[in-house]
C-alpha cells in the first residue's frame, strides 16, 4: 500500500474506530429505586440519594449494595432516623425495564433534640436582625433531629454576618452529638461576632455632578453600621438618576489592618493626632476640637505650673501648697477653658459621627463613578389601528449640568396627528422623590372631523412618595386654534392643576401582576387671565392580576367630566371621546362622541368606558384572549348611553414588546360586523 492510500485509510477509518469505541464503552446509569414503609419527604430523599449512584451497563445492582445502603442511611439520618431497618430487594427488569432496588424501610424511632445551645456573642447578641434569624430557626428540644434546619441556619447566620458587618464572626462552637442507642441528639451552635464595622470615610471619584447632589441619595453616612443592602440601594438609586454609565461601589475591606480609632474620652498627649471624627463638618472651632487642645497642650502647662508651685511652696516658709490641690487648680482652669460660654459647639452631625466612629472598626467606602453620555438619540416605528404607521424620534440628556438637572425631548408623527413634546427637569434636595419640571409640547392633529394647532406649557413640582404614589402640582397654559365639527375658535386656557399617579408591574414587559391608577385635576377661570371658565376631571384605572403561570385576567375602567359654562369654546383636548385599541374596541378610534346637526362628532362633556379580560398561555410566548367592551362619551350623566363589542385576540410576547392583535365584534353598529385592532407595546 503506498503512503497516499495508507493516510487516506487512515482519515477515513479513524472516525469508524472512534464511533465503534463509544458503542462498545459501558454506558453509565442512574439507578432507580422504589421505596416502600416510608412516604414523604424522607422517602423522596432516600430516592434522591440514590439516584446519584450510577450503575455501568450489565453490571447487577446487588454489586453495590454497601454503597446503596449507605446512601440509605444518609438519606434516612438527614430526618432523625439512626436505628433503621433496611431491606433491598432487587427485581428482573422486563421488556420495559423497572426499578434496578426495592429499598424496604423500618425507620424505627427517630432522633430527638435532647439539648440546644444556640447562642450569640459580641455585638450580634444585641442584633435585632440577627436575634430574629436565631428565633427562627425552627429548632426546638424535644422536636425530631432534621439536620437542614441546623444547616439551613449555620449559612443564614454565616450570611447575615457578611451583610450587616461582621466580618470577624467565628462559631466557637458547631457541632451536632447524636447517640442513637438513646435516641437522642445534642445541638451546639455559638456564634462569636466580634465588634460590627461601621462605614468609614467615603470617597467619590470622578462625579460630573455635584456631591452633595449625589450625596443626598445616599441611604447612610461615616459611622452607621455597615449593610450591605444599602450599598446595593445606593447603587440602584445612583442608576435611576440616569447621571451615571456605571457605578461602582467597592467597601475597603482590610481584615489585617488595624481599624480601630481613638476615643474622644481619651487624653491626646501628642500633637497632631488626627481621629476619624476630627474630619467631620463643624470639628474646627467646635468644643471637641477644643477640648482635644487643651488636652495636647494642658500636658505641657501643667507640667510647668505644677513645677513652679512646688518651687514656690519650697521658698515660703508661711504656708504649704499640696500638689494634690496645685493639680486640682489646673483641672479647674482647664475645665472652664472647654467649657466656656464663647466657644462654638459643634454640630449634630459632627457630634454623631465624633460618637460612631470611636466605638469599633470601620471599612472606608469607594465609589467610582463614570458619568452618562451627554446626549442620547433614539428612533422607533410603530403601528396601530387607531393612527396608522407611528414614527417616533426621541432626544435625551440625561444630564444637562453640575445640577443634575435633565431634558428629554420626543418627536411623534403619524398620518392624522404630529405631536412635539419636552421635559426639563431640575432635581431638588432628594434628587429621585423631589424635583422641578418644565413641560412643553406642540400638536398638530388633522383628522375628519377636527383639525387642531395646540402649544402647551406647564411648570410644577413633583414628588414620589415611598408607597409609589407620584403627585404633581402644577401652573399650566395652552393655545389652541381649533375646528371641531361646526365649532371654531382660538382659545387660551390658564389653569392649576394637581395628578396623582402610581403604576406597579412585575414583570414590565408582559405584566402577570400589576395595576395603574391616574387621577387629574385641572381648574381654569376669567379671574387669572384664562379666556373660560372650566374644572376638568379625569381618573383611569387598569388591574392585572394572574392565576398560575397560564391565566392572566385584566380589567380597566376611566370616567372623566368637563364642567364649564362653553363647552363649544374648548379645545379638543379637554373633550372627551372613546372607542379605538386601547377605550371601547369594535369602534374605530374617537368615533364614539356626541354629534352636530351635521352628524360630526364633536366631542363630550362626559366620559365613561370599562373593559374586562381574559387571557389564556397557548404556548410559550404565545396567549389567547377574549374581551368585552363598555362605554361612551356623552353630554353629561343624564345622556348616559354605553356602546358595547366583544371579541378574541392573540398576544405575542416579542423581542420588541407585547404584540396584541384583536378581532372585536361592535353590538351598537349597524353599519360594521367587526373591526380588527393590532398594536405594539406595554398596555400601560
Amino acid at each position: 500500500m503506498s503512503n497516499d492510500a495508507a493516510r487516506r485509510y487512515l482519515r477515513w477509518s479513524k472516525p469508524l474506530v472512534l464511533c465503534t469505541g463509544l458503542l462498545l464503552a459501558p454506558q453509565a446509569l442512574a439507578l432507580d429505586a422504589a421505596v416502600k414503609g416510608l412516604k414523604g419527604a424522607a422517602a423522596t430523599n432516600v430516592v434522591n440519594y440514590l439516584a446519584g449512584l450510577t450503575l455501568e451497563e450489565d453490571v447487577p445492582a446487588e454489586r453495590y449494595e454497601d454503597e446503596i445502603i449507605r446512601r440509605i442511611q444518609e438519606a434516612l439520618q438527614a430526618f432523625g432516623y439512626y436505628d433503621a431497618q433496611i431491606t433491598l430487594r432487587y427485581p428482573e427488569k422486563g421488556l420495559l425495564g423497572g426499578d434496578d432496588v426495592v429499598v424496604t424501610v423500618d425507620a424505627g424511632e427517630p432522633v430527638t433534640i435532647e439539648t440546644l445551645e444556640l447562642r450569640l456573642e459580641g455585638d450580634a447578641a444585641r442584633d435585632k436582625v440577627m436575634k430574629k434569624a436565631l428565633a427562627d430557626a425552627n429548632l426546638e428540644e424535644g422536636d425530631v433531629l432534621r439536620h437542614s434546619r441546623y444547616d439551613s441556619l449555620k449559612s443564614t447566620l454565616a450570611s447575615l454576618s457578611l451583610e450587616r458587618g461582621y466580618f470577624d464572626t467565628s462559631f466557637s462552637q458547631q457541632r451536632i452529638e447524636v447517640r442513637p442507642w438513646l435516641h437522642s441528639a445534642r445541638i451546639y451552635l455559638v456564634m462569636q461576632s466580634g465588634q460590627r464595622y461601621r462605614f468609614g470615610d467615603i470617597t467619590y471619584l470622578n462625579s460630573q455632578i455635584e456631591l452633595d447632589r449625589v450625596k443626598a441619595m445616599q441611604p447612610f453616612q461615616t459611622g452607621d453600621y455597615y449593610e450591605a443592602g444599602k450599598l446595593t440601594q445606593f447603587n440602584q438609586r445612583l442608576s435611576e438618576a440616569g447621571w451615571f454609565r456605571s457605578a461602582a461601589i467597592k467597601p475597603q475591606l482590610n481584615p489585617g489592618a488595624e481599624l480601630k480609632t481613638t476615643s474622644p474620652d481619651s487624653k491626646i498627649k501628642t500633637r497632631n493626632v488626627k481621629t476619624a471624627y476630627a474630619e467631620a463638618q463643624g470639628y474646627e472651632g467646635s468644643w471637641l476640637a477644643d477640648v482635644e487642645r487643651t488636652d495636647v497642650e494642658g500636658a505641657e502647662v501643667e507640667q510647668t505650673r505644677d513645677e513652679s508651685q512646688r518651687a514656690d511652696a519650697a521658698s515660703r516658709s508661711d504656708s504649704t501648697v499640696p500638689a494634690a490641690q496645685a493639680a486640682g487648680s489646673a483641672t479647674e482652669d482647664q475645665t472652664s477653658l472647654a467649657s466656656g460660654s464663647d466657644t462654638p459647639v459643634l454640630t449634630g452631625d459632627a457630634l454623631e459621627a465624633a460618637v460612631k466612629t470611636a466605638n469599633g472598626p470601620i471599612i472606608p467606602v469607594d465609589i467610582s463613578l463614570i458619568p452618562a453620555d451627554r446626549h442620547k438619540f433614539e428612533t422607533g416605528i410603530g403601528y396601530a389601528t387607531d393612527v396608522g404607521p407611528r414614527l417616533q424620534f426621541s432626544w435625551e440628556m440625561p444630564w444637562v449640568n453640575r445640577y443634575g438637572h435633565s431634558m428629554t425631548n420626543s418627536l411623534f408623527l403619524s398620518s392624522p396627528e404630529q405631536t412635539f413634546e419636552g421635559e426639563y427637569r431640575m432635581p431638588l434636595a432628594d434628587p429621585l422623590k423631589d424635583s422641578y419640571v418644565l413641560e412643553y409640547g406642540v400638536a398638530i392633529v388633522d383628522d375628519d372631523d377636527e383639525t387642531s394647532n395646540e402649544t402647551t406649557v406647564r411648570f410644577g413640582r413633583e414628588w414620589k412618595f415611598d408607597n409609589g404614589w407620584q403627585q404633581k402640582i402644577y401652573l399650566g397654559a395652552s393655545y389652541d386654534d381649533f375646528t371641531i365639527a361646526s365649532d371654531t375658535g382660538q382659545v387660551f386656557l390658564l389653569y392649576p392643576g394637581v395628578s396623582w399617579t402610581r403604576t406597579r408591574t412585575r414583570p414590565k414587559a408582559f405584566p402577570m401582576w400589576g395595576d395603574r391608577q391616574k387621577l387629574t385635576v385641572e381648574y381654569g377661570n376669567q379671574i387669572w387671565g384664562s379666556d373660560e371658565n372650566f374644572v376638568w376631571t379625569q381618573f383611569d384605572t387598569n388591574w392585572i392580576r394572574s392565576i398560575g403561570n397560564n391565566h392572566r385576567f385584566v380589567a380597566r375602567a376611566g370616567i372623566g367630566n368637563l364642567d364649564t359654562d362653553n363647552f363649544h369654546g374648548m379645545p379638543n383636548s379637554k373633550r372627551f371621546y372613546a372607542g379605538g385599541d386601547s377605550s371601547v374596541r369594535g369602534y374605530s378610534y374617537e368615533s364614539l362622541s356626541p354629534e352636530d346637526d351635521d352628524g360630526d362628532d364633536e366631542g363630550g362633556s362626559s366620559l365613561l368606558t370599562s373593559s374586562l379580560e381574559y387571557d389564556y398561555r397557548l404556548t410559550g410566548d404565545w396567549w389567547g384572549a377574549a374581551f368585552y367592551d363598555a362605554g361612551n362619551a356623552f353630554d353629561g350623566w343624564d345622556a348616559l348611553e354605553l356602546k358595547t363589542a366583544a371579541g378574541m385576540g392573540i398576544r405575542w410576547i416579542s423581542p420588541v414588546g407585547p404584540i396584541r392583535l384583536d378581532i372585536a365584534h361592535p353590538f351598537d353598529d349597524d353599519d360594521n360586523d367587526y373591526r380588527i385592532h393590532f398594536s405594539i407595546g406595554p398596555e400601560f
